[in-house]
């Protein structure tokens, strides 16, 4: 990711420096008999300032965004609200009938009606409209992963997602962390309707 991060400042830098070029060569080429000095002047300035603005640019823009992630990072494991995707199902109080749900119906439905199967199938819905590629995983073996998330930016995130009514313990967060190493992923989040107990944060800690 930090490879991204300054691929993408040098990116804008170039773009601006570019500019600064084309806008300080106009002007010393419009004003007849200045001296060489301010042509190298230009040239210099436009390296520095492509640079500033452009990381100043950049580091604004990824902090926006990492500020509209609702979630904080505790330890290894990222604990997520559920806000968010409650208001993307619109939240509507109806009893789900017990069989398979179109994505049209889990996204209508109230998130504490779902089944732990809709549930995951619901994050999934979100987490793809919010710009990620997402793999399922799930199963037996699955080591608390249920989902896989891979950003722009190419990384990849360890989702588990717990529907419950009682809190998540510690031994979900211990088993998710072992799942983020087995498939390689740079993050871990836990998704739930519920929260965590006093040992899990510790644990994270």
């Amino acid at each position: 990711m930090a490879k991204a991060y300054y691929a993408e400042v040098k990116q804008v830098a170039y773009f601006l420096r570019g500019l600064f070029i084309i806008g300080g060569l106009g002007i010393y080429f419009s004003i007849p008999g200045l001296h060489w000095g301010f042509f190298l002047g230009i040239l210099f300035g436009s390296v520095i300032l492509g640079e500033i603005f452009g990381g100043t640019w950049t580091r604004k823009r990824r902090r926006e965004k990492m500020e509209r992630k609702s979630a904080g990072t505790v330890g290894g494991v990222r604990r997520v609200s559920t806000t968010k995707a409650k208001s993307s199902a619109h939240n509507i109080s109806a009893k789900t009938p017990m069989k398979k749900l179109s994505d049209a119906q889990i996204l209508k439905a109230n998130v504490r009606t779902l089944s732990g199967t809709d549930f995951e199938r619901l994050m999934e819905l979100y987490y793809i409209d919010q710009g990620y590629t997402v793999q399922r995983v799930g199963g037996s073996g699955d080591h608390e992963v249920d989902l896989i998330l891979k950003g722009k930016e190419g990384y990849k995130i360890a989702v588990q997602c717990k529907r419950w009514k009682q809190d998540v313990g510690n031994d979900i967060v211990l088993r998710l962390k072992a799942g983020k190493q087995v498939h390689g992923c740079y993050d871990a989040w836990i998704v739930t309707t519920s929260n965590f107990t006093k040992a899990a944060k510790e644990g994270c800690r």
